[in-house]
């Protein structure tokens, strides 16, 4: 018993240190073609392939490169001021994960306008057998247009614990 104790209490007090440290995410789902406002702004993504371009080493069967199109828009002057690019990846139902590239984003650095939309397309390559299930997930950046440069640097109360996870 006092062994069972013995390693337990430390095993126990550094988990509540590591969730302290590492939250759990909120995860908001969005079906398939929909779209979703969140602080300020709706966002939507569409799903694509593409062929593999000329001299890549990823242009292989077992690859697929697909395209997704994820469209923002501002829905009131707050949804202008938020900028920041979004933490993007593709998941599969096993939990892998891959990265993102971007390929083209049309927004403007500033001057967003309310209930116009921009889109940024990104790519990836991730294997053929779970091309068809692999889903974004998307982390919206707090980050404002608007921020003084002094302030920049000092810590929020803004938690980025969200997550936007996109059905296909």
């Amino acid at each position: 018993m006092a062994l069972a104790v013995a390693v337990g209490v430390p095993t126990y007090d550094r988990y509540l240190k590591f969730k302290d440290i590492q939250p759990e995410l909120r995860t908001h789902t969005v079906e398939a073609g929909q779209e979703i406002t969140f602080e300020h702004v709706t966002w939507k993504v569409a799903y694509g392939t593409m062929e593999a371009p000329a001299g890549s080493k990823h242009n292989t069967p077992d690859k697929q490169w697909l395209k997704i199109d994820i469209t923002r828009k501002a829905v009131d002057k707050d949804g202008t001021q938020l900028t920041g690019q979004p933490k993007a990846l593709l998941k599969d139902r096993a939990g892998r994960a891959w990265q993102l590239e971007t390929l083209e984003d049309k927004a403007p650095v500033d001057g967003h306008v309310v209930g116009e939309s921009y889109v940024m397309t990104k790519v990836a390559v991730v294997p053929s057998a779970v091309a068809k299930e692999v889903e974004l997930e998307l982390r919206p950046s707090f980050y404002r247009s608007d921020t003084p440069t002094k302030d920049l640097m000092k810590p929020t109360t803004e938690d980025d614990n969200d997550v936007l996870r996109f059905r296909r």
